[in-house]
């Protein structure tokens, strides 16, 4: 069985760096990417926390199930589960043109102020994870 902080710490700097690569897009105007991103480093940010928590094998990728499963033993993250829900929408269709109405592709059609709040909420989800993952390190 992998130490939980090692494998905590492990997927909170790859959370960071995700996070960094995000921020990066939104500003090459990648928005969908950044969407993207930011759903990406939020998602890890949680699996951190529950891999702190002693968890062994996450199958959800739903940032509102994610924070909900990281509520049930941290009470403080239940504050952000209607910003998570957000992200959620950034899973497929930033990605896949099936995902989307025709004609339109996911390049065309995510705009900067949805990168921008997608990235604001992925801050606040990683800084909330980061900072307990270093406080009980």
């Amino acid at each position: 069985m992998k130490n939980s902080q090692q494998n905590a710490l492990r997927w909170i700097r790859d959370a960071e760096n995700t996070l960094r690569v995000a921020e990066m897009n939104c500003q090459w105007e990648a928005y969908n990417v950044a969407c993207f991103l930011a759903e990406q480093s939020a998602q890890k940010s949680l699996k951190a926390v529950l891999y702190l928590d002693g968890a062994r094998f996450i199958r959800t990728h739903s940032i509102a199930e994610l924070v909900k499963e990281v509520a049930r033993e941290r009470p403080e993250f239940q504050n952000l589960r209607e910003d998570a829900g957000t992200l959620d929408q950034y899973y497929l269709t930033t990605r896949y043109p099936d995902a989307v109405a025709e004609p339109a592709i996911p390049s065309e059609i995510f705009s900067k102020r949805q990168a921008e709040d997608a990235l604001h909420i992925a801050r606040s989800i990683f800084e909330m994870s980061n900072s307990l993952i270093y406080y009980t390190s």
